[in-house]
């Protein structure tokens, strides 16, 4: 079951340009896009923290329940194949633990960007 933590101010049809992934020191990544405010363009970040995993799915790859689930906003997809996968190797790493989690966020057209983190800020 899926948890939504953040929703897109206007409709994922309505980003002025398509987003703009980019992967930053100390293990955090951010997902940018502009959208149209009453201020005129406006840049809308999600930073993520703590990041172990990312990756991106374009339009021709994506699911139908990938689009149902996260389309338009940030979800919490609780204990999936890929979280166990990844916190297994993590487990038998000298780091010390910590909470991480999967999330997942599409746009209109694509792509879909899921993230392995600790947590996000917007």
């Amino acid at each position: 079951m899926s948890e939504t933590l953040w929703k897109l101010p206007v409709p994922a049809s309505a980003l002025l340009r398509s987003p703009a992934f980019a992967p930053l020191p100390k293990r955090q990544c951010e997902l940018s896009f502009p959208i149209e405010s009453d201020e005129g363009e406006t840049r809308v970040a999600l930073l993520f923290e703590g990041v172990e995993a990312y990756k991106c799915t374009y339009l021709t790859s994506c699911s139908a329940e990938m689009f149902n689930t996260a389309y338009g906003k940030l979800v919490r997809l609780g204990a999936t194949a890929w979280l166990s996968e990844v916190l297994k190797v993590y487990s038998k790493s000298s780091q010390t633990p910590k909470e991480l989690q999967h999330l997942m966020i599409c746009f209109d057209d694509g792509p879909c960007y899921e993230i392995i983190c600790t947590s996000f800020k917007k």
